[in-house]
């Protein structure tokens, strides 16, 4: 099999992360599913960064659903190493967004995952995405963007 590079993502949001013991397997690593779990806190992270909180938007009515997801493995994580998980988002539409996601241990790439995220109301119908939500994406996007390229 062809071994997959990961994807050079930016701007993009750090949140650190402590392996816990709980998302351990038998075999002394962490579970292939928990690796969710740790994308999900740096996620919430991100909008709580933005200053939307992702509380807000359920009590609003709102959910960001995971439509598909795709997950590459490049090394192993374990208890109590601590990472860092980068964020950042590929695609802003009206109804979606493409949120990318890199956990890094030691400046390595262990786990890189994309999830195309629909926005759906409280009946689970999709939905616009809030205003306040996509103006600060936007411009999160450009800002991030702009600060960095004037740093080189």
């Amino acid at each position: 099999m062809k071994r997959i590079s990961p994807i050079s993502f930016k701007p993009s949001h750090m949140t650190t992360v402590r392996i816990p013991l709980f998302e351990i397997d038998l075999g002394n690593a962490m579970y292939h599913g928990a690796y969710f779990h740790i994308f999900e806190i740096a996620r919430d992270d991100f909008f709580r960064a933005l200053g939307l909180p992702y509380s807000s938007l359920i009590r609003r009515g709102y959910h960001l659903t995971i439509a598909q997801l795709s997950c590459r493995y490049f090394a192993g994580l374990h208890y109590d190493e601590i990472v860092q998980v980068y964020t950042g988002l590929l695609e802003l539409g009206s109804r979606s967004l493409s949120i990318i996601q890199r956990i890094d241990r030691d400046g390595v790439v262990c786990t890189q995952a994309q999830f195309a995220m629909v926005c759906v109301d409280h009946t689970g119908k999709p939905a616009r995405i809030p205003d306040d939500l996509r103006k600060t994406l936007y411009h999160w996007i450009i800002e991030e963007k702009t600060t960095k390229e004037e740093l080189r």
